[in-house]
Parts: structure tokens; C-alpha cells; sequence
């Protein structure tokens, strides 16, 4: 007998939450308390901000750097946007990540539903391993990039805009001090950026899960609607507030987003060689591209559940039934999108249409699970 999908899933989420709680953010443990490490993420990230903000003043009359240091100052934003969210919501986040397991629990003999775990699983750890390896990879190339650089032709580049107040980054010693600190950052932080999205993947894949799963049981209904069963109306009664109850659970359910900063690498890269920029463009691109993907996938599934209500044999039913059918009809109507904040739709058509003036959006409101969330359709005509 094959391993239950749960047992795989588990095993990617352990992963992440470890990464999680080595830094002292694993909020989705509804016993999450603030701690030591906790303190000491939050002081190296707020350091890292206002040495940014510092630099920001610092290189006010130099268009090029000032732009280098923004780009900078949008990675703190991710990481503090991170942190926020982990620190403000956990209880949101635990519970989030326990309706994903019940997803996994609810699925036991039906083999269609076991398909779709098993599917998605696979994807899921697909999704994990790929963008682990791409995100770890180019961290550390942009890391290493500079000081290749640095050995072969002696240009002294670092890995991002931030500098050390009252340090020269033009001297030898204040570039090193300045290329140690910056690699130090490196290391720290994309342990927690990965584990965070790839979570958050995973959270967001369980609304599709629900989806296809909600869809087998439309099919199970229409074939028991037109059989002959002895105990027919019984279990149409029970199968019909079975489905209702899991599309109520399911545009109940919010989901997180992550801030990118990728459109604002045009710039810099346009104006000079920003080896740097050229390594992390593809990392965020793909990120970016994941999630509006994603989107694009929820709110078309969304689009098939509510054509499944509408076909099936609904003339049949009892008039209590249809009291019944009645309600899931209207909240079938109401399918799920990802949405940016409320204000724009998280989908393929934002990742074709992106555009810089954009950036403010897409780097600040996709952080906040108050914010982004699945939001009805009727939200997208305002």
C-alpha cells in the first residue's frame, strides 16, 4: 500500500518550520512565544534598515547609488515584512496550516481524492526543492560574485547598496568591512525567506487541493441525484451539506503574500553593470511568476466549481434540498482570487503588466494577511 500524501507533506513542512525556528520566527506552532533569537532576528533586521535609511542620506547627490540603496532598503522591507507578519499573526498562521493538514485528514478511501493529494504533493516538493535551490544558489553566487570579481580585476563591488556609517567603502579595510557585513547578512536571511515562501506555497496550494476535491464530490452528487438509491434523498441531504460546508470553509480561508522587489533591478542595471542584480533578477522573477501563476489557477478553478453546481440535476431534488442547493449556488457565484491589498488582482495579466511606477504596490501591500487574502469576485469590478 502506498504512503499517504500527508506523511510527504508533513515532512516538507517540518523542513521549513526548522529553518523557521532556527531563527526564532516558527509562528506556525500555536505555541510560538517570543524569544531570544526572536529579539536578536528583529535587532539584526532593524539594523540593517536604518543603516539603509542612513545610506539613502548619504548618497542623496548620486543617482546611481541612491537607486542601489533604495533596491536595498526594499529587501529590508521583505524581511521586515516577514517578521511582522510571523510576529502579528501566528495564531492566523497555525491555524491556516491546520486547515491544510485537515485537508490531507479528510482524504482517506477515496482513491480520485487521494490522485489529487498525491499530485499536488509532488508539486509541492517539486516547488520546495527547485526554488530552495534556486534561491540558495543565487545567494550565494551574490555572494561570492564580488569578491571573484574583486580577486580577478580588483573593482571592489558588494553584493548590495547597504554601507557601514563612518566607514570608507572606498579604502581596503572599509571594504572589507563593508562586503563581511553584507555577507553576513546573506547568511541569515535567505533561510528564512525561503522557508517562509515555500510555507506559504504550500498554504496556497491546499486552495486548489480543495478545489479538485470539491469537484469530485460535484460529480458524486450528480451521479446519486439521477440513481435509483433506496436511501437517495438521505444521502443527497448529507452529501449537499458535506460540499457546503467545505466551500464555506474554503472562501473562509485566508491566504499570505510575499513582497517582491523585482522591477526596481531595471534601473540600476540599465544605467551601469550590476553583476549583483543580474544574479537575484531571475530569483524574484520566478517568484513572482509562482504566485501570479497561482492566482491565475485559483480563480480559474474557482470559475469550474461554480460551472459544476450550475450543471448538475438540481430539478430532482426535494424542496428541502433545493433550500440547500440554493445556497451553494449563490456562494459558488462568489469564486476565490488572489488579490494584492484588495486593490489589484494577483494573476498572469499582473506579472505580463507589471510595470515600475507599480513597485510601491507590489513591495509594500502583499505582506499583511488582513490585506492579501482570497477575496470575492465582486471585489475585482471595484
Amino acid at each position: 500500500m502506498s504512503e499517504h500524501p500527508i506523511h510527504t507533506f508533513d515532512r516538507l513542512i517540518k523542513r521549513q518550520r526548522l529553518l523557521l525556528k532556527l531563527i526564532g520566527i516558527d509562528s506556525y506552532d500555536p505555541a510560538f512565544r517570543i524569544h531570544s533569537l526572536t529579539f536578536m532576528l528583529v535587532c539584526l533586521a532593524l539594523t540593517f534598515f536604518v543603516i539603509s535609511l542612513y545610506d539613502l542620506y548619504l548618497f542623496r547627490d548620486d543617482l546611481f547609488n541612491f537607486v542601489y540603496v533604495l533596491i536595498t532598503i526594499f529587501f529590508a522591507t521583505i524581511g521586515i515584512g516577514h517578521i511582522s507578519v510571523f510576529l502579528l499573526c501566528s495564531k492566523l498562521l497555525a491555524e491556516l496550516l491546520e486547515q491544510s493538514y485537515r485537508t490531507y485528514r479528510l482524504v482517506v478511501d477515496d482513491q480520485r481524492e487521494q490522485r489529487i493529494l498525491q499530485w499536488y504533493t509532488r508539486l509541492f516538493q517539486r516547488a520546495v526543492d527547485g526554488y530552495t535551490l534556486v534561491f540558495i544558489g543565487t545567494s550565494v553566487a551574490a555572494g561570492l560574485l564580488p569578491l571573484a570579481i574583486y580577486l580577478l580585476s580588483g573593482d571592489r563591488v558588494l553584493p548590495y547598496g547597504v554601507v557601514l556609517p563612518f566607514v570608507d567603502p572606498d579604502s581596503l579595510v572599509g571594504y572589507e568591512l563593508n562586503y563581511i557585513y553584507q555577507v553576513s547578512c546573506i547568511i541569515w536571511t535567505p533561510p528564512g525567506l525561503v522557508a517562509s515562501v515555500c510555507m506559504l506555497f504550500g498554504l496556497v496550494l491546499n486552495i486548489c487541493i480543495q478545489y479538485d476535491i470539491l469537484a469530485v464530490k460535484l460529480q458524486d452528487l450528480d451521479e446519486l441525484i439521477r440513481s435509483p438509491h433506496p436511501h437517495r434523498d438521505a444521502m443527497i441531504g448529507c452529501k449537499l451539506r458535506s460540499i457546503l460546508r467545505n466551500q464555506q470553509r474554503l472562501i473562509s480561508a485566508p491566504t499570505l503574500g510575499s513582497s517582491l522587489a523585482r522591477f526596481i533591478h531595471v534601473f540600476p542595471t540599465r544605467q551601469s553593470l550590476w553583476i549583483p542584480g543580474l544574479v537575484l533578477i531571475p530569483v524574484f522573477t520566478m517568484q513572482l511568476f509562482l504566485f501570479c501563476l497561482l492566482g491565475t489557477i485559483i480563480e480559474d478553478k474557482g470559475v469550474k466549481f461554480s460551472a459544476g453546481v450550475y450543471s448538475l440535476t438540481w430539478n430532482e431534488l426535494s424542496k428541502q434540498d433545493k433550500q440547500i442547493f440554493r445556497l451553494l449556488l449563490l456562494s459558488s457565484q462568489q469564486p476565490q482570487t488572489l488579490t494584492c491589498a484588495g486593490m489589484t488582482c494577483i494573476s498572469l495579466n499582473l506579472f505580463v503588466n507589471v510595470r515600475i511606477p507599480k513597485l510601491g504596490v507590489l513591495s509594500v501591500c502583499l505582506m499583511c494577511p488582513s490585506n492579501y487574502r482570497c477575496r470575492k469576485s465582486s471585489t475585482q469590478s471595484s
